[in-house]
């Protein structure tokens, strides 16, 4: 299947400040968060892209390495063959940050979905305790969750919380934020303590990550306090390439 260049882009506007062939990668960028690109599809021809946006040869060429050199267009060589989308913009979040994976993935315009596959009480025991630094004894539940974008697999999320704090129904965690619904129960988040290392995927999280076991993959791992005490402790895998962080530092 081939992209019609008018119904997912339009000319680009020389009199902006903004780089043309960056404004071509922005306009990829927005047609993938919003669906209007696609895995497989083929971008219209170069000829049909250069006219279409209206610059040069070498300005659409620029913007397409680009797009190559973040893994989401591939360029085929053969009668027939073109520009192929390969994968959807990563989901992209500030390291750090309180801001949540359920809202970066509803910012990028694309479907927060949740599969719950476990959720169930535990009583905090020597092996527990020295992993999450909950005390030895106190109730807790275990959440487990596979989080995509649309389609693609973007994190396997793993969080134990004090039972106290835990008042909802497990099935709206398909369809809504475990902060949000934290709140709803009375939690406020005061600080939270993080660290992020590199792990080898295995198991159900290379499947699910459809990735080869031993494939590299950030782990995230928080610890996260109120203003009495600690109430979570979690450990989320990141998809090496579907998730993205990205900040900004200065003096």
């Amino acid at each position: 299947m081939r992209a019609s260049f008018d119904e997912v882009f339009h000319p680009v506007d020389h009199s902006s400040s903004i780089p043309l062939y960056l404004q071509i990668v922005f306009q990829a960028d927005s047609a993938l968060r919003t669906g209007r690109l696609s895995r497989d599809v083929l971008l219209p021809s170069e000829n049909e892209l250069c006219a279409g946006f209206g610059v040069a040869r070498s300005t659409l060429r620029r913007a397409m390495g680009k797009l190559e050199e973040r893994g989401i267009v591939a360029r085929e060589r053969g009668r027939g063959r073109g520009t192929r989308i390969v994968r959807a913009a990563p989901i992209t979040r500030t390291p750090g940050s309180f801001a949540t994976l359920f809202d970066a993935i509803s910012a990028s315009a694309r479907r927060p979905r949740t599969k719950v596959l476990q959720f169930e009480d535990l009583v905090v025991d020597d092996e527990l305790a020295e992993l999450t630094e909950f005390p030895r004894g106190v109730s807790v539940v275990h959440i487990l969750r596979h989080r995509s974008a649309n389609d693609e697999p973007i994190a396997v999320l793993e969080n134990w919380i004090l039972s106290e704090y835990v008042g909802f129904d497990p099935g709206r965690l398909e369809d809504e934020s475990m902060e949000a619904l934290l709140r709803e129960c009375g939690v406020r988040i005061h600080h939270a303590e993080f660290e992020f290392q590199a792990v080898l995927a295995k198991g159900d999280t290379a499947e699910f990550f459809q990735l080869p076991e031993g494939t590299p993959v950030i782990e995230e791992v928080r610890r996260s306090f109120n203003s009495r005490h600690q109430y979570e402790y979690s450990s989320h895998h990141n998809h090496p390439q579907n998730d993205r962080l990205r900040g900004i530092a200065s003096p």
